[in-house]
């Protein structure tokens, strides 16, 4: 198919991306997760940054519930 476009609805949400998890106060392992995410997107390498996202969550949930 040549020339199609996909032209989202009008109530098309955007804005669907969550809150950047934030580190606890203290924590070492937090602290270099959130290094991590803040080096990525310097780099300018946004899945990198997802993953540490994805990887600080997980931690959160671990060790911090």
């Amino acid at each position: 198919m040549t020339g199609a476009t996909w032209t989202p609805p009008p109530d098309f949400d955007y804005a669907l991306r969550q809150a950047d998890p934030q580190p606890v106060a203290g924590c070492d392992d937090c602290e270099r997760l959130a290094q991590r995410r803040s080096a990525a997107r310097s780099a300018g390498d946004g899945s990198a940054a997802t993953d540490a996202n994805v990887l600080l969550r997980q931690h959160l949930q671990q060790d911090h519930p």
